[in-house]
């Protein structure tokens, strides 16, 4: 459904508003689920958040790299927000003496 509009190539890449205007879709955040679940099936739909930013398919090895690094530095932050959310659960268990954060 996605895959098959998109372009070849970042400067290609088509805004998340347009393509939500064009699918039909009644939200970004229901086509943001569509693209999940494609990718989920193999396809590889990338993106980029620089402007004018939006999805493409890749168009050389060197964008399927940039967009698996910025996957990658998003995951380590979003585990370090984790933890550290943890830690301050531990730390009011120790003071309650409860031991309920995982």
């Amino acid at each position: 459904m996605v895959f098959e509009i998109l372009r070849t190539g970042k400067e290609n890449a088509i805004p998340s508003e347009y393509l939500r205007q064009i699918l039909k879709f009644k939200s970004v955040r229901e086509l943001q689920k569509q693209i999940q679940a494609e990718r989920l099936q193999g396809k590889v739909i990338l993106s980029s958040s620089h402007a004018p930013g939006g999805y493409y398919l890749p168009a050389c090895r060197g964008e399927a790299k940039e967009f698996i690094m910025t996957l990658e530095n998003r995951a380590g932050a979003t585990l370090e927000a984790i933890q550290g959310a943890k830690e301050y659960l531990k730390q009011l268990d120790d003071e309650q003496g409860e031991y309920d954060y995982e």
